[in-house]
């Protein structure tokens, strides 16, 4: 070899890369295999993730979805306007009633719109009162506050089949309050708002909270409440009652 072709190959060897460079490649190369390999391996929890990603998005001033304003909650003046502007709509003047009780506003809806004597069905126009009025004062997320179903009985017992599910009248206004609740619940009320009770024929038509805590709603009481079938429509009734909290 010339001396010339010498000095050639050095300088060839000297401009190139250091061989340890190929060595610290093939390295560098295996480490992202073996952590690639790794991160295909594992499975991260999304909600772990997605909470990390919402708490670096707050830090640094960011959003991650856009605030809906809450809808303000009714006031009980509001809520009486309301429920008295449905029964005008759907001229029920004569089959429903809005009135203040100590619990907050009642609706109270007579039998022969609720029920027939001893059943526990609802009937149609019920559930269209009940359709609207979900619609209108139970639908509000922020709404939390109470809601309670009662439902009531006239004073004549249970008979036939109906006795030998419901064999007192408690059984049957308390089956009765109980359908309005699973109604309201499948028309998409919030089941924590919603509370059933029965009072059978203890509670007649007209007769106050104060008389019933009272004493004064004895046996005579009811006789005289239950003299007449419009009476006892009216006894047969369901008492939906928006709490003040």
């Amino acid at each position: 070899m010339s001396k010339n072709n010498q000095m050639n190959n050095e300088t060839d060897i000297e401009e190139g890369l250091p061989i340890w460079m190929a060595t610290f490649a093939d390295m560098m190369t295996l480490l992202f295999a073996f952590f690639v390999l790794l991160y295909s391996m594992s499975s991260p929890d999304p909600v772990k993730y997605a909470a990390f990603a919402n708490s670096q998005a707050t830090k640094i001033g960011g959003s991650t979805d856009q605030e809906m304003p809450s809808e303000p909650l009714k006031d009980q003046s509001e809520i009486k306007q309301e429920l008295e502007e449905l029964i005008e709509d759907m001229d029920m003047e004569d089959k429903a009633k809005v009135t203040q009780d100590p619990r907050g506003v009642a609706l109270e809806l007579d039998g022969d719109v609720c029920f027939g004597s001893g059943t526990v069905i609802l009937k149609d126009e019920l559930k269209q009162t009940l359709d609207n009025a979900a619609i209108e004062l139970m639908s509000n997320p922020d709404d939390l506050r109470s809601i309670l179903i009662e439902g009531h009985t006239d004073n004549q017992m249970p008979k036939g089949e109906i006795a030998e599910r419901y064999p007192t009248n408690w059984e049957l206004s308390s089956a009765r309050a109980a359908n309005v609740v699973n109604y309201l619940i499948y028309k998409g009320v919030m089941p924590g708002r919603l509370t059933a009770s029965g009072y059978a024929d203890q509670w007649p038509a007209g007769a106050t909270w104060g008389e019933v805590r009272s004493g004064k709603v004895n046996e005579n009481f009811i006789l005289s409440k239950n003299d007449t079938r419009e009476q006892q429509a009216q006894n047969r009734r369901i008492k939906i009652i928006f709490g003040v909290k």
